[in-house]
Order: structure tokens, then C-alpha cells, then sequence
């Protein structure tokens, strides 16, 4: 835990957070992490190490929060309600046409 430096820290005792300012130096990563009063306090009794643990644990969780769910999509195609299928039937009479031809004698 060498690399995290924690640069600034600042109090929001209306919210009762507190928003710490850190930089990971082994990973050129600068960021803030806000966590609870009651957590910074409790960390802080124990000294700067549980601190820093405490950081990173809740870098870890917004970190983990960023990935995606291992999910399968699935699209299907809607279909309307106001779609509407017409069928027509072309129907035919029975129709006989008789053709008579005579021919003229010589």
C-alpha cells in the first residue's frame, strides 16, 4: 500500500461524508472516493493504514460497479397490433365456349 498517496481530504458534515483525494503512483491513477463520517472516523483511530485500506476498498467497489453484467441480449421483431392480413381468392366460372366453323364445299 506504499503507492497510495492521499493528497487532501475534505469534510461534508452536512451529508456526514468525507471526500478523500488520493493518487495511486504504481498505476498513474488520481482520483476521490467520498465515504462516511463514521467509516473515516473509525479508520482514523487505527491509523493511516486502515485508512488507505479503506480508500481502496471503496475504489474497488466503484470500480466493480462499472462492469458489465454478463447478460445475452435477445431481439425480437414486433409485430402491431394494427397489422391487418387480407386474403383474396381469385375464383374462375366454368365457362365452355363452342366455336363451330363450316366450311363451303366445291
Amino acid at each position: 500500500m506504499d503507492s497510495l498517496l492521499i493528497t487532501n481530504y475534505k469534510p461534508d458534515y452536512n451529508n456526514n461524508i468525507m471526500t478523500i483525494s488520493f493518487t495511486i503512483k504504481s498505476l498513474a491513477i488520481s482520483s476521490e472516493s467520498t465515504i462516511s463520517m463514521d467509516d473515516f472516523n473509525t479508520a482514523i483511530a487505527s491509523g493511516v493504514e486502515a485508512i488507505k485500506e479503506l480508500v481502496l476498498n471503496s475504489l474497488i467497489t466503484a470500480l466493480s460497479a462499472m462492469l458489465p453484467d454478463d447478460t445475452t441480449t435477445t431481439t425480437t421483431e414486433a409485430v402491431s397490433a394494427d397489422t391487418t392480413t387480407t386474403t383474396t381468392e381469385a375464383t374462375t366460372d366454368d365457362t365452355t365456349t363452342e366455336t363451330t366453323t363450316e366450311g363451303a364445299t366445291e
